[in-house]
């Protein structure tokens, strides 16, 4: 590797760097399971499950009428291993291809869950915000975490809070556990609490909210609190929770108060299995 720098005429500095590669190094590809599994998406073939996906309309004269079922071929490996709940649909009826019949999730969006499901990516810049919280509200109900946190942070940056739609946006987040999405909203009231307080209702808001609004105050009078302690948890950020929930592989979906028991009896477990271990070597002395 070797490096330059050059000063141009407007007095610019810049750097250039080269890297030269080694020839005699070998050449082997990557790991191409990954690769794999995605070229099997829809693959007819091969697969030995399939869902019968269709939603209700309403049609001319005012009734329901379903569609006809779109039809999305999968297979059980791939859906035991990384959605769980889709692979619970299908029973064990001795059928060469086992089907599934889903009503409830637009076959457009039920593609993308499916998609992702089979490490594919699902491109914010396709949807439009309902189809973000058709998304989040199809990962919800069929426990594919990832994808709907992902959903739930594309939602909130194609949006802005404001207090037309910010106790809408508040119930939403409770409804389905979108931590990060509420806490966004909570800080949007605590900044404009005044307005807040003289522009909205609180009466059917849920206990739990109320103390996320709580914590909101707190850290926007005292500042954002230190790590490292229990108490520290209780204002901690969602990002923040999340990340240490996945560092010890906890659960990363659900409210911030089912994150911070889930980290502190995490904390509890390891101070008993350091006390047992102590007193274990202590025995043995």
């Amino acid at each position: 590797m070797s490096n330059q720098s050059i000063i141009d005429d407007n007095g610019t500095l810049a750097v250039v760097i080269s890297i030269k590669r080694d020839d005699d190094a070998p050449f082997f590809p990557s790991n191409p399971m990954s690769g794999l599994i995605t070229s099997a998406f829809l693959d007819e073939e091969t697969a030995d499950v399939c869902f019968e996906v269709s939603t209700e309309v309403d049609s001319d004269d005012g009734d329901e009428a379903a569609l006809s079922p779109v039809t999305f071929h999968a297979h059980s490996l791939v859906l035991k291993t990384c959605a769980p709940m889709l692979a619970s649909l299908f029973g064990s009826d001795g059928e060469e291809i086992a089907k599934s019949s889903i009503n409830d999730v637009k076959p457009a969006i039920f593609r993308h869950m499916l998609h992702y499901v089979y490490g594919g990516s699902v491109e914010e810049g396709e949807l439009n915000n309902h189809a973000k919280k058709d998304i989040i509200n199809a990962a919800d109900k069929y426990s594919i975490v990832n994808l709907k946190l992902k959903a739930e942070a594309a939602y909130m940056k194609s949006i802005k809070i404001t207090m037309d739609n910010a106790m809408d946006n508040l119930l939403y987040a409770d409804a389905l556990n979108l931590a990060l999405l509420k806490e966004v909203v909570v800080d949007f009231l605590a900044e404009n609490h005044d307005e807040a307080i003289g522009s909205l209702s609180f009466d059917d808001v849920p206990g739990n909210v109320v103390k996320d609004l709580m914590v909101a105050f707190g850290r926007k009078m005292k500042g954002e609190t230190n790590e490292g302690s229990n108490d520290g948890l209780n204002t901690m950020r969602v990002s923040e929770l999340r990340m240490k929930l996945a560092e010890i592989g906890l659960d990363v979906d659900g409210s911030r108060e089912a994150m911070i028991e889930a980290l502190k009896a995490n904390d509890n477990q390891s101070v008993d299995a350091g006390e047992l271990n102590a007193n274990a070597a202590d025995d043995s002395l």
